[in-house]
């Protein structure tokens, strides 16, 4: 199977009001997928693509003729299935080359290399700064936990200091209630062992 560049690339202006070409129905196309030869910069194919159906050639959706790489478009329905034009006029299994259109030059594979090139550094750009927000947002429940459990701690040992500080006052209490007896018993005792020195 050949090697085949594909370049989602805008609708150029004489094909706004294109329909999809890989769906069934006439969903309106968003963008073209342009595919190329890698070994030749020559077109291959080029179909046009609604939102959803673009959204799965990103996903790797689309399905691909196994025996040339191209996409399997609508147009293409045979017996029931999606087959590729190589299979349905009968194609050998070498590259099968559209001719280059007047207003295409060899430039255009330049530039759609370089589309292809900044796209790849883009997803990967997007897919290090997800990780680095889900690490960060692992970081900040973490932290938020952490918070959580400390206020926890504090205010249980708020409460069991306020009970603390609440038995130690009934004991201090309960001291000071036996010192007074304590004392008063001592009196009492002094009272009847010397009544004298309570007459003055």
């Amino acid at each position: 199977m050949q090697e085949l560049l594909y370049t989602i690339l805008e609708l150029e202006e004489w094909n706004r009001r294109a329909t999809c070409d890989f769906c069934p129905g006439l969903n309106k196309a968003v963008c073209q997928i342009r595919t190329r030869s890698e070994k030749t910069d020559k077109i291959v194919d080029n179909a046009c693509a609604c939102e959803e159906c673009k959204e799965k050639f990103e996903n790797n959706q689309l399905p691909k003729c196994s025996n040339c790489g191209r996409l399997e478009t609508k147009d293409n329905f045979f017996h029931g299935k999606h087959v590729c034009d190589c299979i349905r006029n009968k194609e050998a299994a070498k590259e099968k080359e559209l001719p280059i259109l007047p207003h295409e030059r060899r430039q255009t594979a330049f530039y759609e290399r370089q589309i292809n090139g900044l796209r790849e550094e883009l997803n990967t750009a997007e897919v290090e700064i997800d990780t680095h927000l889900e690490a960060l947002e692992i970081a900040e429940d973490w932290h938020k936990r952490q918070k959580q459990e400390l206020v926890e701690e504090i205010e249980r040992l708020k409460k069991e200091n306020n009970v603390k500080e609440e038995r130690i006052r009934q004991l201090e209490e309960q001291l000071a209630q036996l010192n007074s007896q304590s004392v008063a018993q001592i009196e009492v005792k002094e009272t009847k062992k010397w009544p004298w020195r309570l007459k003055k």
